[in-house]
C-alpha cells in the first residue's frame, strides 16, 4: 500500500481520500452545486442526479477512493484544518519532456470563499507537485469571469500567458479564456533557489 499524503499548511491540509468523503462528494453535486458556476465552464450544463443516479456515484467515487494512488498524487483533496472538506486540487496535462503539467483547484463549500483559503491550498499544491516532478513551470486555466481563480492565480505567482478573447459563454455571456503560467524563474523560487 502506498504511503498517505498528507501536506499541511497552517489553516487547511491536503491530503488522500478516504471512503468518508464520499458523502461529501455526492453533496457537492446534489445540493452545494454553487462551485459548477464557476468551474471550467467547457462541458455545459451538469445534469440533475435522480437518487438512482446518486448511489451510482457515490458507489463510482467509494470504488475509486479504493484504488492505488499514484505518485506523485495527480489530486488531493483539501480540508480545513479542525473542519470540513472544502474540494480538491489535481494536476492534469503533464508532458515529462517539456516538464510542464497544469493545475487546478475546486473549492466547493461556497461558506468558505474569499477567505484566502483556496490560495493556501494551490501553494501547498504547487510545493508538492515542484518537490515531487522535474518542473520548468506550471500551467493554469481559468476563464475572465472567475475572478476569485484571477485572483488566487496571481497571488500565487502566475501571470496571464494566453488571451482567448471571447472563447467561453457562460450563462448566455461570453468571456476570455486565460491562461496562466508559473514559469521556472519562480518554480526555482518555490524549490528554494535550485
Amino acid at each position: 500500500m502506498t504511503d498517505q499524503v498528507r501536506v499541511e499548511g497552517k489553516r487547511v491540509v491536503l491530503r488522500d481520500p478516504r471512503p468518508e468523503d464520499v458523502e461529501a462528494r455526492v453533496r457537492w453535486e446534489t445540493v452545494e452545486i454553487e462551485w459548477q458556476n464557476w468551474d471550467w465552464p467547457c462541458e455545459g450544463p451538469v445534469e440533475a442526479l435522480t437518487e438512482a443516479r446518486v448511489k451510482k456515484y457515490a458507489a463510482s467515487i467509494a470504488a475509486s477512493i479504493a484504488q492505488p494512488l499514484p505518485s506523485p498524487r495527480k489530486r488531493l483533496w483539501v480540508e480545513r484544518i479542525g473542519g470540513p472538506l472544502l474540494g480538491w486540487v489535481n494536476q492534469y496535462h503533464y508532458d515529462p519532456e517539456a516538464r510542464v503539467t497544469w493545475v487546478g483547484i475546486d473549492i466547493c463549500e461556497s461558506a468558505y470563499w474569499n477567505q484566502g483559503l483556496g490560495t493556501e491550498a494551490l501553494l501547498l499544491w504547487i510545493d508538492y507537485l515542484v518537490e515531487s516532478l522535474d518542473l520548468e513551470c506550471l500551467r493554469l486555466g481559468t476563464w475572465s469571469g472567475n475572478q476569485r481563480m484571477v485572483c488566487c492565480a496571481e497571488k500565487c505567482g502566475f501571470v496571464v500567458d494566453k488571451v482567448n478573447s471571447g472563447s467561453r459563454e457562460v450563462r448566455g455571456k461570453r468571456y476570455d479564456g486565460l491562461e496562466f503560467v508559473l514559469n521556472q524563474e519562480a518554480v526555482s523560487k518555490r524549490r528554494g533557489g535550485a
